[in-house]
């Protein structure tokens, strides 16, 4: 009889430690779902940096050209103001 009780209580040990182990998987289940929630969210904001580092480089290209454009254009200015000068020199005389 003693032998029973003692199964008896190592069967209930057991179980009660079994719940335990459920009870801390579904713990672990959850913050899993938690995790896996909060990288879907970084990674729909990675897309939308990446995007934005994108139409960024994009913009950056088209300024970059438009200043060249600009010193071209300043260059020649500059260039239209040394040939007048010489044309005057060579017209007054």
């Amino acid at each position: 009889m003693k032998n029973e009780d003692r199964i008896v209580e190592l069967l209930a040990e057991t179980l009660i430690k079994f719940d335990q182990m459920i009870d801390e998987h579904k713990q672990t289940n959850h913050r899993l779902g938690n995790v896996e929630n909060k990288l879907e969210s970084m990674d729909r904001r990675l897309e939308k940096l990446e995007d934005g580092v994108i139409k960024l480089n994009l913009q950056t290209a088209e300024n970059t050209r438009a200043l060249i454009k600009l010193a071209n254009e300043v260059e020649q200015i500059a260039n239209l103001h040394e040939r007048v000068t010489k044309l005057e020199h060579a017209v007054y005389k």
